[in-house]
């Protein structure tokens, strides 16, 4: 079973494209290639550990090849063809090779498709390490399938470890469904559980001071950006400053956004957390939900009433019910259910259901003795409707949801098409605004302009021009790598420091600022100057491509 997914996957890739979900993957692609350091980094402190040092060599012996997007899209193609794999096996004895082939096409449609659609380095951790554990589980006795699914768990722990953890958790029950003896797979499961955490640990052990600092950083800024738990209640200007930095992404500025400064300047409100946030979240995320993923929700529902009329509802089948259940709710409520979480959820919680359902025919065809393959696919069409009218009915119904769903999938590709074609155009014109100033480079310094990595094709590369680039704002803005950018540049690794100095001695310095990014940079600079005179940056023009954004020039009072 490689055929079938690989050629569904071309099909989408060559039809509808790819398009990255979120700014992240475009900014390691910057980082292992350079645009945003002084040099390709070869170690992130949390996403692709070991990966690093292959990426920045490649990127430095070919750097017009989207190495990272061939990588990502690589392993993405081994999960899905794991997947399939395993739902082949699987269904192939309970349903006729043309449904067999009209039922793996369908999930790929309603359940795998936006996985390659709306792209992003999380999907591929989480699928990957769960796809390898369930065609192991299939293969308990196969040592090449043991030794596949350890290279595979690997790779995926290797992109971010977390994540390869969660989806390891979420394919335990199928993967002790699909088992032919789960004794078996239980100590393979124990051993895999073990290594993954001890390398974690390990992992955390050899991080530098500036990696530990980013990790414990980052951890408390996710609980303000991602999770919505902590409020500020900033008691200086400087914690007010701090809260500003932090609302708009801008965090490269440790002298103000620091762990100090977190656990000083915002606090954690039970009541209002519980009592408003918390509904609000949950609100919101479900009619999410139930708009963007109602096929699998109908699928889900309509395996559960299967099972129930077989009466094979048991206790472990509920549990598994309830368990993917809270798992839902403690990331919309709690944490954080964006699609690329969503999605992968769903497609676990849909192949456990899956497995009980062809367990559930299995016994219905036993009768206490032998199954054949006939008995099989005959007592599956028990699940099914018993008239004719009614079939067609179903069918129609079916039909109509796919119909739908493929309908909102077109607005999608629509909608993603557009925003990469405004993106690709703005960030030409950055880079045909930023020609060298006689035989020196300008330095660009930009802030408030991480949407504009988002919707890129994996399979593209992009570039500012040449000359240093300065991003202030997004996640990378305090990866240690930027420190040594700011000494390159500015003389001191303290970023505020640094572009003062950028500011004086580099006058042909390009300032592409959003307004909020630039009204914050002068509240900073007439803070930090003790003195000296004040840094004020005035808008000179907007970017045709996109007006939020104005380059700004340097006064000096």
């Amino acid at each position: 079973m490689v055929v079938l997914p690989l050629a569904l996957v071309l099909a989408t890739v060559a039809t509808l494209g790819s398009y990255y979900e979120t700014s992240d993957d475009t900014s390691f692609a910057w980082l292992f290639s350079g645009v945003l350091a002084l040099k390709p980094v070869v170690s992130l402190p949390l996403f692709f550990h070991g990966y690093g040092h292959a990426l920045a060599a490649a990127y430095t012996a070919a750097p017009h090849v989207p190495w990272l997007g061939l990588l990502t899209a690589s392993l993405l193609a081994v999960a899905t063809t794991l997947t399939f794999a395993v739902l082949d096996k699987l269904l192939r004895p309970y349903l006729k090779p043309r449904a067999l082939v009209l039922a793996l096409v369908a999930f790929y449609f309603l359940a795998w498709l936006e996985h390659w659609l709306w792209f992003s380095h999380v999907r591929v951790s989480i699928l990957l390490a769960g796809a390898v554990l369930l065609f192991v589980a299939q293969r308990p006795a196969n040592r090449s399938a043991l030794m596949l699914g350890v290279a595979g768990i690997g790779a995926a722990w290797l992109i971010r470890p977390s994540l390869a953890l969660f989806g390891f958790g979420l394919s335990v029950p199928a993967a002790l469904l699909l088992a032919d003896n789960w004794r078996r797979l239980v100590p393979i499961l124990c051993t895999a559980a073990l290594g993954l955490g001890l390398a974690t640990v390990m992992l955390s052990a050899l991080q530098t001071d500036a990696e530990s600092q980013m990790r414990q950083r980052d951890n408390y800024l996710a609980r303000i950006l991602d999770f919505d738990q902590l409020r500020p209640v900033p008691r200086t200007t400087a914690d007010s400053l701090g809260t500003a930095a932090v609302e708009q992404w801008l965090l490269g500025d440790a002298t103000l956004v620091n762990t100090a400064f977190v656990q000083r300047a915002y606090k954690f409100n039970s009541t209002d957390f519980l009592g408003r946030t918390l509904p609000a979240k949950l609100r919101l995320r479900a009619g999410l939900v139930a708009r963007d993923y109602f096929p699998i929700l109908l699928a889900l529902a309509a395996i559960i009433f299967g099972v129930l009329r077989q009466r094979q509802a048991t206790t472990g089948f509920w549990l598994t019910q309830i368990g993917f259940g809270g798992i839902l709710f403690v990331f919309a409520g709690l944490l954080k259910l964006p699609p690329r979480i969503a999605l992968p959820i769903f497609d676990f919680w849909l192949i456990t259901n899956l497995v009980f359902w062809c367990r559930a025919v299995h016994f219905l065809a036993s009768d206490g003795a032998k199954s054949t393959q006939d008995n099989l696919t005959q007592k599956a069409d028990f699940f099914l409707p018993k008239s004719l009218a009614s079939r067609w009915v179903g069918a129609g119904l079916a039909v109509l949801i796919v119909a739908l769903y493929g309908v909102k999938n077109l607005h999608r590709y629509q909608v993603l098409q557009k925003e990469q074609k405004q993106h690709e155009l703005a960030l030409r014109e950055i880079a045909e605004n930023s020609l060298p100033v006689g035989n020196r480079a300008r330095i660009r310094v930009l802030a408030g302009t991480s949407d504009l990595l988002k919707s890129l094709s994996p399979f593209k590369t992009y570039s500012l021009g040449p000359g240093p680039v300065v991003m202030l704002s997004g996640w990378q803005s305090h990866d240690p790598s930027q420190a040594h950018l700011f000494q390159a540049l500015g003389g001191t690794p303290q970023s505020i420091a640094s572009l003062r100095q950028i500011a004086r001695n580099a006058p042909n310095t390009q300032w592409l600022l959003t307004g909020e990014s630039a009204y914050w940079l002068n509240r900073r600079f007439y803070f930090d100057a003790g003195g000296q005179p004040a840094l004020i940056l005035v808008p000179v023009r907007a970017l045709a491509a996109d007006t939020s954004l104005h380059y700004y020039r340097v006064v000096i009072r």
